[in-house]
């Protein structure tokens, strides 16, 4: 190919020289040149022709296939990319639904461990109550049984009991705060989990 372009290129390069170094007509536009020398440079010039358009068609022929082997390799790319794609989104959607269950398996056996604990520190809170009334029972028994003072141990008996009572209240209050901020902590934390696995998920399936 390059040694055909070549050769036309010094044929046409050779037509041009000898039309700048023809002899101009006087008074006019036109030159006079040798007809036998134009002659022969434009039959070598046409000999060059069919040669020189069946490389260009062969080469035209290649960059086609060229062109359609690039197109069928881009449309598999793209086949199996979307593939890859619909694979990759199906694997993060199950992964998303498996850690759902797992935070909401963790939340509800979180939620019944303090509710369990709480019901502990409430059972214990009314055994401890129960007991101190108990004892202050026996001894305002104890102060009542004493006619030389009964009068005093009714008194104190009462002040005990009141003072009893207050501090079983107060104690059950503290207790029932407690268990309150336990379980909205909980409550809260779980939430929070939720809506953070809830937007992952959504954000997993729009894609």
């Amino acid at each position: 190919m390059a040694a055909e372009r070549i050769t036309t290129l010094a044929i046409a390069d050779r037509i041009q020289l000898a039309l700048n170094n023809a002899k101009s007509v006087p008074f006019t536009s036109k030159v006079m040149v040798e007809k036998e020398d134009l002659t022969k440079l434009l039959t070598q010039l046409s000999a060059s022709m069919p040669e020189n358009l069946a490389l260009a068609d062969q080469v035209l022929a290649e960059k086609q296939q060229i062109l359609e082997e690039s197109r069928r390799t881009a449309e598999t790319t793209t086949r199996e990319a979307a593939q890859e794609a619909r694979t990759a989104v199906e694997n993060a959607r199950d992964t998303a639904n498996a850690t759902v269950a797992d935070a909401q398996a963790r939340a509800a056996e979180m939620l019944q461990n303090a509710t369990n604990q709480a019901n502990a520190m409430v059972a214990d809170a009314q055994a401890r109550a129960n007991a101190m009334i108990a004892d202050a029972q026996a001894r305002a028994q104890q102060l009542v049984a004493d006619s030389e003072i009964i009068a005093r141990a009714q008194a104190e008996a009462q002040e005990m009991l009141e003072g009893t009572h207050r501090e079983c209240e107060e104690f059950s209050a503290r207790v029932h705060g407690t268990v309150t901020q336990m379980i909205e902590h909980a409550d809260l934390g779980l939430s929070q989990q939720l809506d953070a696995l809830r937007a992952l998920r959504q954000e997993i399936t729009n894609q």
